[in-house]
């Protein structure tokens, strides 16, 4: 099983490499409103994102690896500053690693390298406490703390922190799960895409929520999840808890 799990993530992880995964343009010209949007777009919807089963890894085999693929409605973005063409959605791949700390406390760490590609590099740390497991119904109760940065093309940067309550249910082989929180975030601007041309800082404050599903074969699992801050989002993840 150890083998085939280690298999098929490898497998995937070349397929994923091998995608063609558009770039995304960020207009110029942009003023104060259209920063923000920017941060609360791209900056938001980079941050750290759990597409997992909602249960503890455990403390001493509890590793996790997986790959996902994550979803950015960028559309409007084409209607910012002096204007664009700029694609619907800015979809890129991501991969994590999760590892049990205590019997209740997990740390994870995900990341998509920048490349000339997608001109994305997003690198995301988050530490989970299941502070209360329900023993009339296979409910957990958890604390996520997250952070991320971000790079697009060298020319906007965020940095996010958040903090998030989420309640998950597992009916074996299907788990679900929904959370809320709040995300807090800062960007910088190039002097190229603003308006007064010079480099810019803006901040934002968001309520974040999120909704997922898992399914577990064995020990690899497969994974859907909205996020809800400034947009909606998708993410698809595929995993393997050793």
């Amino acid at each position: 099983m150890r083998f085939i799990g280690l298999s098929l993530l490898g497998t995937l992880l070349l397929l994923f490499s091998s995608l063609s995964f558009g770039a995304l343009t960020i207009p110029t010209g942009l003023n104060d409103n259209d920063q923000l949007t920017i941060l609360q777009t791209i900056g938001f919807a980079t941050s750290f994102r759990p597409i997992d089963p909602p249960y503890p890894l455990g403390l001493y085999s509890g590793v996790e690896i997986g790959i996902s693929i994550e979803e950015i409605p960028t559309g409007d973005l084409g209607y910012l500053g002096t204007g664009a063409s700029v694609e619907k959605s800015l979809v890129y791949p991501k991969f994590s690693i999760g590892k049990g700390l205590f019997e209740s406390l997990d740390l994870f760490f995900s990341f998509a390298p920048y490349t000339q590609g997608i001109s994305l590099g997003v690198y995301s740390g988050a530490l989970r406490w299941a502070f209360y497991q329900a023993t009339f119904v296979p409910a957990t109760f958890s604390l996520l703390i997250s952070g991320s940065s971000t790079n697009l093309d060298n020319i906007f940067f965020a940095q996010t922190e958040e903090a998030d309550i989420i309640t998950g249910v597992n009916a074996d082989p299907f788990s679900f799960y929904i959370g809320a929180g709040t995300l807090y975030g800062q960007g910088q601007y190039d002097q190229t895409i603003t308006i007064e041309s010079a480099a810019t800082n803006q901040v934002a404050r968001a309520f974040h929520t999120l909704l997922g599903a898992t399914l577990t074969v064995n020990q690899i699992f497969a994974a859907v999840e909205l996020d809800n801050y400034a947009t909606t989002t998708f993410s698809f993840k595929l995993g393997w808890r050793l």
